[in-house]
């Protein structure tokens, strides 16, 4: 690995394998992609594929994924109390409304 891909934060090395029907498909997302002008290496293509799919796993801590899901357990939450003080409330103008229609 050259030092400039050192530089860059890629200290780490894998060796993966990849059937040819992949081999194809990265191939021709590489052509796609320099047919608009923006040149990239099989490298860089796989690291982008990588990092888009631990952003999706939402077990994995701090992800996208994860975040998303832990703020829709919030909202759930802050909806579910809404509508019960929003109950609260309807329960409180009725017996006021009661109240003073008789006093």
């Amino acid at each position: 690995m050259s030092k400039q891909k050192l530089s860059k934060g890629y200290s780490e090395r894998l060796s993966v394998g990849f059937t040819p029907e992949q081999m194809r498909r990265i191939e021709e997302i590489l052509r796609v992609r320099a047919r608009s002008g923006e040149m990239q290496h099989r490298t860089d293509v796989i690291r982008d594929a990588v990092n888009l799919y631990l952003s999706h796993q939402d077990d994995i801590p701090g992800t996208r994924a994860a975040i998303t899901r832990k703020l829709e357990g919030r909202i759930e939450a802050v909806e579910d109390q809404l509508q019960r003080q929003n109950q609260l409330l309807e329960r409180i103008a009725g017996f006021l409304g009661k109240r003073r229609a008789n006093g």
